[in-house]
């Protein structure tokens, strides 16, 4: 079995349960990681492989390594081989300093194995050896206090690291057994998958990798976490697969699948599947009233939605003229959304406001950009800030 990016201690989107004293939010991805330690038992899975990025945070309070630890022994006294890689979440920033999954290690749990180095490891599981090459997360800092480094660029840098990435793994892979079933697993960022809500904000600080360097010779899958949107990248020999966060984060995944990946990998040969769990649902709900009866117009526009606003996280957009949004009945409409499990912050998205601070200029004959520049200054964009956009919008016309 291969997870990713189980996220526990996430807690946007939630309220306090007031049974457990915690979020609903870690009820949610508690479910998620049970659905999948259950079907782990059940098969039996020989190993379960996480690819990083356990917890929300690097510094995980006590309740989030309990339940946590409590469903790695579950598959520790079932008989199922446990590896753990390190994400990004889960390495401090100081050098040094133990990551949060270092406890499993020191503990030295029978069945359980964790790394946050590259390197080669030979499990032992109930159907025979696997070797599994593991890629933590590669940070940046220890490298960047070093005196050879303290004058390169942030690009330089992440050349670097990534250079010597692949120098080690190609070591590593030279020393692999042919004759033994080896994969890969993980937390990285490879050219050419598709990133979401959650990734747009980091892109150009990631170390990145070319497929091709993953798929080292001898091997027979490639477990990968760190993009939230579950696919395939793979264009060589060896299946390459992101699993996907086990359940979502936020409106930019409203429409992705969560789960984790069912692997059956011998020696040349690997079959896989996808297998979705019950994550909790997003649902965004736009309305745009024209009529003198808004808040009706936007009733109706719920319950068009029907029962798939049970049990969700509910993104509520209004659009139209201040007038129009400033005579819903915002009671009513919350009463329309009771059965909801999280109401975000309604969003009103007002469209005459523009046109109004945009009165008396002369618009006449300006192309797009010149409209764009227009709003930049209303806006009190900065200089540079508004040039850099520009250069942008120039390109997208240009496509």
């Amino acid at each position: 079995m291969h997870l990713a990016d189980v996220h526990i201690g996430m807690e946007n989107y939630g309220r306090l349960d007031p049974e457990t004293g915690s979020s609903t939010t870690l009820r949610a991805f508690l479910s998620t990681l049970d659905e999948a330690v259950d079907r782990a038992i059940a098969e039996p899975v020989d190993l379960v492989v996480i690819a990083g990025d356990i917890y929300k945070s690097r510094d995980p309070s006590p309740t989030h390594q309990r339940e946590f630890a409590r469903r790695v022994l579950r598959l520790a006294r079932a008989g199922v081989q446990v590896l753990i890689v390190a994400g990004n979440h889960d390495i401090p920033m100081a050098t040094g300093r133990a990551t949060s999954i270092d406890i499993f290690r020191v503990l030295e749990l029978p069945g359980v194995t964790v790394t946050r180095n590259i390197e080669m490891k030979r499990i032992e599981t109930r159907s025979g050896p696997v070797q599994v090459l593991t890629l933590p997360w590669l940070v940046k800092h220890a490298l960047i206090s070093q005196d050879e480094h303290k004058n390169k660029s942030l690009e330089e840098v992440l050349t670097f690291i990534v250079e010597r990435a692949e120098s080690l793994l190609e070591a590593e892979a030279g020393e692999l057994d042919p004759a033994i079933p080896a994969l890969l697993v993980g937390h990285a960022h490879v050219f050419g998958a598709r990133v979401g809500a959650e990734r747009l904000l980091t892109l150009g600080t990631d170390p990145m990798f070319n497929i091709s360097v993953l798929d080292l010779p001898n091997l027979d899958y490639i477990a990968l976490g760190h993009i939230h949107k579950h696919q395939t990248v793979s264009t060589g020999r060896t299946p390459t697969v992101y699993a996907g966060s086990i359940n979502r984060v936020d409106f930019g995944e409203e429409a992705e699948d969560k789960g984790f990946i069912l692997a059956e990998v011998q020696r040349g040969k690997t079959e896989w599947e996808f297998v979705p769990v019950k994550a909790r649902p997003f649902l965004t709900i736009r309305s745009e009233p024209i009529t003198e009866d808004p808040t009706d117009e936007v009733v109706k526009s719920i319950l068009r939605a029907g029962p798939r606003v049970r049990g969700a996280v509910v993104r509520l957009q209004l659009v139209g003229t201040r007038a129009r949004l400033q005579q819903i009945d915002e009671r009513e409409v919350r009463l329309q959304l009771r059965e909801a499990e999280y109401l975000a912050p309604i969003q009103r998205e007002i469209t005459d406001q523009v046109r109004v601070r945009l009165a008396g200029q002369d618009i006449a004959g300006r192309t797009p950009l010149d409209l764009l520049d227009l709003y930049f200054q209303q806006k009190q964009v900065a200089d540079a800030r508004r040039d850099e956009l520009l250069a942008v919008a120039r390109g997208l016309l240009a496509e």
